[in-house]
């Protein structure tokens, strides 16, 4: 019996290479994959604008309107998480929420289909997302208030002697939120194409072995295909949480919160 591994899924594999300025530059699965999340972003947004979607129709169609729904939902959340300072607009980071939260989400979806490739599930993409987007506030919170921010690592009426613990405590905490951000991401993503892989691979085993347990395979099957439904919906729920995750550190160094 042939039997591969369930991690086999999550490997890079490089399509071809190229040299540029002597630099080698590999296109593997991952960029593929990531650069056509991004491409059916752009696409998605572009055909918005035609009369394929809302654009020039009083009433848009059922395009138009998850569209529609899908923005004033990031719009809705940029507002109320972000609150604008005296010299910048919280809504001036909805473009970047935006693009963001797209960007993750059809990177979720794409690994649904059949043999599609999990970009979120690779732990140093997602970390490096999450580490630029803290050390991205972190910037914004020295341009915005200077010396101040670090007002973030002291809790108003703290005692003296404790100073050096809790400024200890609270930067250890603000790094760990960075990180976590990424992990959370590539973890969720990584247990449910494990969880579908190894019940797939179980499953198929076991209607492999003769007529009556090809017949009773079909009950887990069910048990399968609702497991892809709720991943379907956990796709849409990572990209979610990254957004307002991401907006509670820019609002958390523009308004020292």
């Amino acid at each position: 019996m042939f039997i591969t591994s369930p991690l086999e899924q999550f490997e890079l594999n490089n399509y071809f290479g190229f040299y540029l300025f002597n630099y080698h530059f590999d296109f593997s699965n991952f960029g593929f994959y990531l650069g056509l999340s991004a491409l059916i972003a752009i696409s998605l947004a572009i055909i918005n604008l035609t009369p394929y979607g809302s654009g020039a129709k009083i009433v848009p169609q059922k395009f138009g309107i998850a569209m529609e729904a899908i923005y004033f939902t990031m719009l809705n959340l940029v507002e109320n998480q972000i609150h604008s300072s005296k010299t910048v607009s919280g809504q001036s980071y909805f473009p970047f929420i935006w693009s963001l939260f797209v960007l993750i989400l059809f990177s979720n979806l794409l690994r649904l289909i059949p043999y599609g490739y999990a970009t979120t599930a690779q732990l140093i993409f997602t970390l490096g997302l999450s580490i630029s987007i803290l050390i991205g506030a972190t910037i914004l919170g020295l341009q915005q208030h200077k010396a101040k921010v670090f007002g973030l690592f002291l809790p108003s009426g703290t005692p003296t002697p404790l100073i050096p613990l809790l400024v200890l405590i609270e930067f250890v905490s603000y790094i760990a939120r960075g990180l976590s951000l990424g992990i959370r991401l590539g973890a969720n993503i990584i247990a449910g194409h494990l969880t579908m892989s190894i019940l797939g691979g179980l499953i198929f085993t076991f209607m492999g072995l003769n007529l009556i347990t090809f017949i009773i395979g079909f009950l887990p099957i069910t048990v399968l295909v609702a497991i892809s439904l709720l991943e379907f919906g956990i796709a849409f729920i990572q990209a979610y949480v990254f957004a307002i995750l991401t907006c509670g550190f820019i609002n958390d160094s523009l308004n020292l919160h």
